[in-house]
């Protein structure tokens, strides 16, 4: 049988749980909701990073890429990030995100359409080429308090640890961490392939009287992100030092339409196909 979500139970007959007991019509305040509690917090984070319904729901982020070398931050590029996905509850409290996304870049302060980039630190140019969008459903599950699911990558051997939280309340604002700690190594060390390392940072806020109303179902947000990687192969770094870091803002919306212009613009330059029904690779 599947199990109601925890919000859905806080809600129950229209009140909030404090002090054990359902209290009717309670206000939202720092009590109503206890993020130290891992079931009130597991359904938060959902609420905000995700939904606890099926409707499609999307996110954009924006930001800038840049390359650090002994602590020297090089701006590459300006990131136009683009996610859409849908939810299905499964048993035991868990539940599937289904995703895709599309993302692209610009040369800095620029809008344009980014093709080629010239390494600074090589001096080469390299082809910057874009993915076209393929759904991926996700597991995450109370047990494992992961916020990315398991995470697996063709022939390479996979140590991942993830984590929803902490979170608190300041104000009328509820923030909520969800990290990933990533290493991929080659199952076969003569294959070519590189070592990769995962570091994304998330911070998820919210509005209090949001997350606590179990009529709100899918809770406006945002999120500011960065994240800490190895040199992707694409960039032909060599043996070239340093870390391959981003720094972003990003915001949930409710329709396509309200997807950030440049974004939209973009994608209809770079995948017009993909672009006329995103939410078509959901189900595809």
């Amino acid at each position: 049988m599947k199990r109601r979500t925890a919000l859905q139970l806080l809600g129950a007959a229209g009140g909030l749980l404090a002090g054990g007991r359902l209290v009717q019509g309670a206000a939202a305040s720092p009590r109503s909701l206890d993020l130290t509690d891992k079931a009130q917090l597991f359904t938060a984070y959902r609420k905000l990073a995700y939904s606890l319904d099926g409707s499609v729901t999307w996110w954009w982020m924006r930001g800038t890429r840049m390359g650090v070398v002994d602590s020297v931050a090089t701006p590459f590029w300006d990131m136009y990030v683009g996610s859409w996905f849908t939810t299905r509850d499964l048993d035991d409290g868990a539940y599937e995100v289904t995703m895709a996304g599309a993302n692209f870049y610009t040369p800095i302060n620029s809008t344009s359409l980014l093709r080629t980039f010239r390494n600074p630190y090589t001096g080469e140019e390299v082809p910057v080429n874009y993915a076209s969008p393929r759904a991926r459903k996700t597991i995450i599950t109370p047990e494992r308090g992961s916020a990315f699911g398991e995470i697996n990558i063709p022939d390479m051997e996979v140590s991942q640890s993830s984590a929803i939280g902490p979170g608190w309340v300041e104000g009328e604002d509820v923030i909520i961490r969800g990290d990933l700690a990533l290493t991929a190594t080659p199952t076969d060390p003569d294959s070519g392939k590189e070592i990769l390392t995962v570091n994304d940072w998330s911070s998820y806020v919210g509005n209090l009287a949001d997350v606590a109303d179990p009529a709100v179902k899918n809770a406006p947000c945002q999120q500011h992100f960065n994240d800490i990687l190895t040199w992707p192969g694409w960039l032909q770094m060599g043996d070239q030092p340093g870390s391959y870091v981003s720094r972003c803002y990003a915001r949930k919306v409710f329709a396509y339409e309200q997807m950030p212009e440049t974004w939209r613009k973009l994608f209809a330059e770079a995948q017009p196909e993909a672009a006329r029904d995103p939410a078509a690779f959901l189900s595809a």
